[in-house]
């Protein structure tokens, strides 16, 4: 009788790596978390800590409901232990499969129920090939990073990581190296030093994602982008 049992299990442990069971789901929509103070809590004054679907001018006024640029999260609690994203669509210039919108009076923000504006994205996850993607996503690199960031000398990253950013030494801003003190990069104060741009950043241009292949007008209906009027 133990054969046929060992059968079973075999089978059993066979059905559960073909269905993928344990796998995390992707696809389901995540809002973007807002900033950090220096002292934990939550800044709901700003836009949502997402680099770069939206560039804060010292305000919260909406450049418009999206910007043709990636925008990145992770760790990301909503969605499971992936990562919350927004991502341009290839050859659409016109949308983008992620939207920051003004709340309606009453319309629950998170942890941020006062707060003026919120921004949405959608959960996924690294790949290494298309075939590890759900066949609506593609397995490709997050844009447009590459053009942006100047990643290949760690030792630079705190004067040349990217335009306009803060060099560091000034304002309290790491400098990179071995020695840097990276951890005060998850507050509001630092997040435009150039150090901390890099750090959070640079890794990402090595690994590749599931990117919605086309616009997901039933999640972003209201994604509609103002090329004019996009930054970074």
């Amino acid at each position: 009788m133990r054969a046929p049992v060992f059968a079973i299990v075999v089978g059993m442990g066979l059905s559960l790596l073909l269905c993928g069971c344990g796998e995390k789901p992707i696809g389901q929509p995540c809002n973007f978390g807002w900033p950090k103070k220096a002292d934990g809590t939550t800044n709901c004054d700003k836009y949502p800590a997402c680099h770069p679907l939206q560039k804060d001018n010292g305000g919260v006024t909406l450049n418009n409901n999206a910007c043709p640029i990636d925008c990145i999260q992770m760790p990301s609690l909503e969605c499971e232990d992936l990562i919350c994203v927004a991502t341009q669509v290839e050859g659409n210039s016109q949308n983008v499969n992620g939207v920051c919108w003004e709340p309606q009076a009453g319309e629950p923000v998170g942890d941020c129920p006062s707060a003026p504006v919120r921004c949405k994205g959608y959960c996924t996850k690294e790949c290494l090939t298309d075939a590890s993607c759900p066949k609506e996503y593609k397995c490709s690199a997050m844009a447009p990073f590459g053009s942006t960031l100047k990643c290949d000398d760690e030792e630079a990253w705190d004067t040349k990581c990217t335009a306009n950013c803060i060099p560091g030494g000034t304002s309290g801003c790491p400098n990179s190296g071995k020695d840097a003190d990276y951890g005060i990069c998850d507050q509001e104060d630092y997040a435009a030093c150039c150090a901390c741009i890099c750090y959070q950043f640079c890794p990402i241009l090595t690994k590749d994602f599931c990117r919605k292949r086309s616009w997901d007008e039933k999640m972003f209906e209201d994604a509609i982008t103002n090329n004019s009027e996009c930054g970074q």
